[in-house]
């Protein structure tokens, strides 16, 4: 398990608190670690919807279409691509 050492501090009027509050019940939870999660569960979701595309059948043929068929200056623009340093750290 990892330490928890950061803080989050957030202001919510009593309400949500007590809305909050409830949910973290029914859960069996803390209010933070109800909030943590909740907080983690939203953030993947986000970031998932970011990572991934729906396309209709049109739109998948014709992408799949132009990576069969790439552009004439497409290998040249790869190249100056892997050139590149990485924007990503090392790990």
């Amino acid at each position: 398990m990892d330490t928890k050492t950061s803080r989050l501090d957030v202001r919510i009027t009593e309400a949500e608190r007590s809305l909050e509050q409830a949910a973290a019940a029914v859960h069996g939870e803390t209010l933070s670690e109800f909030v943590r999660r909740a907080a983690r569960t939203e953030a993947e979701r986000t970031l998932a919807e970011r990572s991934r595309y729906i396309v209709d059948d049109d739109a998948a043929q014709r992408f799949l279409a132009a990576l069969e068929a790439p552009a004439p200056d497409a290998e040249r623009g790869l190249r100056r691509l892997i050139e590149k340093p990485s924007v990503l750290p090392e790990t």
